[in-house]
């Protein structure tokens, strides 16, 4: 039997209620709450049949933990944010026309389940189909992840792959591009990103992996000021990556 636990605020449990309502077992609102969405979360609740209660702010917060709410609080199965496709089939039943433009993020050993969170909000908002993650050594989609990525983590696709390095070769196999992210690597602005495209993005402290590394079509940097700090974080580089190959598939789609 699936676990059940909590997950805190707005947003979060906006887009959990909106993308997976069947996970959902139970909203907790804060007696007092004033957040504006909280009307249209009692709604979309209660449409989707889901019980809603009213509670104590001191039982939301022993609900979550003591982390942050904002006056709702929703019950979900312990797998829900886990549920991952087999990456394997998801190629299979890729078409020549789905391939056209489709982007990837892979995160290689990322445990930060703030990176996390992060990083799959910035691949939803600029266009990114889905993540591939390592399943040992790299952060779960806790309540903290989903709460990171303002519950954008819910409307992507995952894929837990066991050996990032095989399923890399097999998306190269599948016609996939390949590029990492990386301070030695070629400006990105310089670079020409061919899609369909795999981002492949390293851990906190050590980057990309040697074998990853490997794989890759091509590294890419983020060029810097002089007068910056050593490098930007995991989800930093990944957002300003993203960013580029949307403003170069928006210029010259393809």
């Amino acid at each position: 039997m699936s676990a059940l636990r909590w997950l805190g605020g707005v947003h979060a449990v906006e887009e959990t209620l909106r993308a997976k309502p069947q996970d959902v077992r139970e909203v907790w609102i804060e007696h007092e709450a004033k957040h504006p969405a909280i009307a249209g979360i009692i709604r979309w609740a209660r449409e989707s049949g889901v019980k809603v209660q009213f509670m104590a702010r001191k039982e939301l917060d022993r609900a979550v933990s003591g982390g942050r709410h904002q006056g709702v609080a929703v019950k979900i199965v312990g797998q829900a944010a886990e549920a991952a496709e087999g990456f394997p089939a998801y190629l299979e039943a890729l078409s020549d026309e789905e391939k056209k433009g489709l982007v990837l993020v892979a995160l290689d050993q990322i445990q930060d389940p703030h990176n996390l969170g992060a990083i799959a909000r910035s691949a939803v908002n600029l266009g990114a189909s889905g993540l591939i993650v390592p399943e040992r050594r790299s952060s779960p989609v806790s309540a903290v992840a989903i709460q990171s990525s303002a519950g954008a983590i819910q409307k992507i696709k995952l894929f837990r792959v066991v050996n990032l390095a095989q399923a890399l070769e097999r998306a190269k196999k599948a016609g996939f591009w390949v590029y990492g992210a990386d301070a030695s690597g070629s400006p990105c602005w310089q670079a020409v990103l061919n899609t369909p495209l795999i981002l492949v993005v390293g851990s906190e402290g050590y980057g990309i992996r040697q074998l990853v590394r490997t794989l890759c079509d091509e590294l890419l940097s983020i060029p810097q000021s002089a007068g910056g700090v050593e490098s930007l974080n995991a989800s930093c580089a990944a957002s300003v990556l993203l960013y580029e190959i949307a403003r170069q598939k928006a210029a010259s789609p393809r």
